[in-house]
C-alpha cells in the first residue's frame, strides 16, 4: 500500500501519465514508456500508485485510452519493476475484462478499434502467463539439474 508521501510524490507525475494515456489517436511518445518504467522502480508505493492509475484508466470506455494503457502495461511487464508485474498478476481480472470489450461500431473505424483492444489484452494476458510458466520451468529444471543451469 502506498504511503501518503508516495501518493503526494505521485501527484507530480500525473501530467506525464495524462499525456501517456490521453483520449486521442496520437500514439504515446516513446520517451514516456521509459519514464513510466522508472516510476515503477522508484518505490513500492509509487509502483502501487502507478498500477492503480493505469487500471483506473483501463476502465475508461475509450478504445484509444484502453489501447495506450495496454501497450504501457506490456512495456512495464518487460521493463518495469518485478513488484509492478507481481501486482499486475494479482489484478489480472482487469485485463481479462478488457479482452471481452466491445461497443457500437465507430463511424470511421467500425469494429477495428475494439478488435485491436481485445487483441492487445489477450496478448498481454498470454505474455504474462507464459513468463510465469517459463519461470516455473526454469526453477524445476534447476531443481532437477542444478549443475546444468
Amino acid at each position: 500500500m502506498a504511503t501518503l508521501l508516495d501518493r503526494l510524490a505521485f501527484l507530480q507525475k500525473l501530467p506525464l501519465l495524462t499525456k501517456a494515456t490521453s483520449d486521442d489517436d496520437v500514439p504515446c511518445p516513446g520517451y514516456l514508456f521509459k519514464e513510466l518504467a522508472n516510476i515503477s522502480h522508484e518505490s513500492v508505493g509509487s509502483c502501487h500508485c502507478l498500477l492503480t492509475y493505469l487500471l483506473e484508466r483501463l476502465q475508461n470506455n475509450s478504445c484509444h485510452v484502453k489501447l495506450k494503457v495496454l501497450k504501457i502495461l506490456r512495456h512495464l511487464c518487460d521493463q518495469g519493476s518485478s513488484q509492478f508485474v507481481l501486482e499486475l498478476r494479482r489484478n489480472a481480472t482487469f485485463i481479462q475484462e478488457v479482452a471481452a470489450f466491445s461497443g457500437p461500431p465507430d463511424p470511421v473505424h467500425g469494429n477495428a478499434l475494439f478488435q485491436m483492444v481485445r487483441a492487445a489484452a489477450q496478448c498481454l494476458h498470454f505474455l504474462k502467463l507464459n513468463k510465469e510458466k517459463d519461470k516455473r520451468r526454469k526453477k524445476q529444471r534447476h531443481l532437477l539439474y542444478p549443475h546444468y543451469t
